[in-house]
């Protein structure tokens, strides 16, 4: 008698994949591609409680599926080397972290960490799949990644991690070490502080106006500001654009790339800061440069898709 067909034989194998920021954990599974199930919480602030919040995640979207997860793929935001994250500062890592081992330990499944912004330029690799692209993401902190012919270069993990280009030699000091890293003078986080600190200078009337609503500031808030001719954060979002295209000429000096991509609802052309940065990058890109500028639409199922795909690449 012939042994009963097995309905999974052949089945793409599912994937969990987390996409680890500073602000948000968000948890998907994936099979062949395709997101089947997603959740995502507030990123808590201790270590330990950001480990047990994405074995829990790993968890519910599990929870339902008839096949077990193969893998788990980690995008985060952080220098990665084979599983150990260098520097992570805004999830609170300063030093070398084994974070593999640690959510290996609670999840018992092979785990495999890139950075997170590498993971998006994974996930949207497919549009350009010829050339030397450098990808430029901006949230809460500023990452990157440098793909060619649609593949990682990942360097020995942190090839492309432009937040930490040097700008401003007399800049704040960042937590990786370094002064005046590229998204210690322009982030989401740098933003949404130039919008609380023109709120308590009373340097803004709108945003003194917003500010009574209880909600804490965010870059978006200072872009409507400058929108609505208030001039301090006009001045505020015209220096962030300043350093931004300095970060943009140093990485067309190192890769000479065909494109940069930038990822992130502040970059777009129809913002105010996305146009700023043009009218920047306009006016001090070498001579010689070739490299153009383009925007993706905001997408975090991006990284969740890289994070995922890299598992693929990575498991025996």
């Amino acid at each position: 008698m012939a042994d009963s067909a097995d309905p999974h034989r052949g089945a793409a194998p599912v994937v969990v994949a987390a996409d680890w920021g500073g602000t948000w954990i968000r948890v998907a599974a994936v099979a062949d591609g395709v997101i089947v199930d997603r959740l995502r919480q507030r990123r808590p602030g201790p270590l330990p409680e950001q480990y047990d919040a994405i074995a829990a995640l790993f968890g519910r979207v599990t929870a339902g599926s008839e096949r077990e997860p193969v893998a788990l793929g980690v995008g985060v935001a952080g220098v990665v080397q084979q599983g150990v994250v260098g520097t992570a500062a805004n999830l609170g890592i300063t030093d070398g972290t084994d974070v593999a081992a640690a959510l290996r330990s609670r999840l018992q499944v092979p785990t495999y960490l890139v950075n997170d912004a590498q993971a998006a330029a994974l996930g949207v690799a497919t549009r350009w799949p010829h050339g030397l692209n450098a990808v430029v993401t901006m949230g809460t902190g500023i990452g990157g990644a440098v793909l060619l012919d649609g593949a990682l270069v990942p360097g020995l993990g942190g090839a492309g991690d432009f937040g930490h280009v040097v700008v401003d030699l007399d800049g704040p000091a960042c937590p990786c070490g370094g002064r005046g890293c590229l998204e210690q003078l322009v982030s989401g986080r740098v933003l949404a502080e130039a919008a609380e600190a023109l709120a308590d200078s009373a340097g803004s009337p709108l945003l003194m106006e917003r500010r009574q609503s209880g909600r804490p500031l965010h870059a978006g808030d200072l872009q409507d500001a400058a929108l609505a001719g208030d001039e301090a954060a006009s001045s505020a979002l015209a220096s962030a654009a300043f350093a931004f295209a300095a970060g943009l000429r140093t990485i067309v000096a190192t890769h000479d790339p065909d494109r940069i991509v930038l990822a992130g609802p502040a970059l777009a052309e129809s913002s105010w800061f996305g146009q700023e940065v043009r009218s920047r990058w306009t006016a001090v890109r070498p001579h010689w440069a070739r490299t153009t500028l383009v925007h993706v639409p905001d997408d975090e199922d991006a990284a969740l898709l890289g994070a995922a795909a890299h598992v693929l690449t990575q498991s025996p």
